[in-house]
């Protein structure tokens, strides 16, 4: 039953296969939120309650607004292996970086009236690539209410089954750290508290 005193809030999440992906799908879901999971392959997912999917292009502001119309927020976490592309993308020859990414997310945003962005990337990984400057210097002076997290998504090889159940795990055990992770993310677009700000998430 929803707690009367939790808003349910709509989600759309990139990066839904990804071990921290499965988390914050976990933590979401538990808090009675309504989840859309952003995906290649419709078939990929499990249908469950509160949750569904839709497919389209993280790389596309046309695409980006299709798929989160009607959203309270949006997760993107761009380190995933699974975030979506339109089929044919690499044949393509069109440049698919984090640049690509967030001109999408700041551009689509905005079109359906989605106020509020939380863009997870791995800056141990990515700080020095090329447009990884310009896609910084481009969120900070966009007016959308966007967080940046600074947390990688640790691999493909937990399932949101891994996530349910944490009793009795020590707190080092890893599912206990990414759903603490989860949690973090997912309190800061409850309640924000690091709006247009960078914030550390590692285990």
């Amino acid at each position: 039953m929803l707690n009367a005193e939790t808003p349910r809030l709509k989600f759309a999440l990139y990066g839904a296969h990804s071990s921290l992906g499965n988390a914050v799908l976990c933590e979401l879901l538990t808090r009675q939120h309504e989840v859309v999971v952003l995906v290649d392959d419709l078939n990929s997912m499990t249908v469950r309650p509160g949750l569904r999917a839709k497919t389209g292009d993280l790389f596309d502001a046309i695409s980006v607004s299709q798929s989160v119309a009607g959203m309270d927020a949006v997760i993107c976490l761009y380190d995933s292996p699974s975030v979506p592309r339109a089929p044919g993308a690499a044949a393509s020859g069109q440049p698919r970086g984090f640049y690509q990414a967030v001109d999408a997310l700041l551009s689509g945003l905005p079109k359906v009236g989605v106020e509020r962005l939380l863009l997870a990337v791995d800056f141990s990984v990515h700080g020095q690539e090329p447009g990884v400057a310009a896609a910084l210097q481009r969120i900070a002076a966009h007016p959308l209410k966007w967080t940046l997290v600074d947390a990688g998504t640790d691999g493909e090889d937990l399932s949101i089954e891994d996530f349910s159940d944490l009793d009795g795990l020590d707190n080092n055990d890893r599912r206990v750290q990414l759903r603490r992770i989860a949690a973090g993310m997912i309190d800061e677009l409850e309640v924000p508290q690091h709006l247009h700000q960078q914030v550390h998430f590692r285990l």
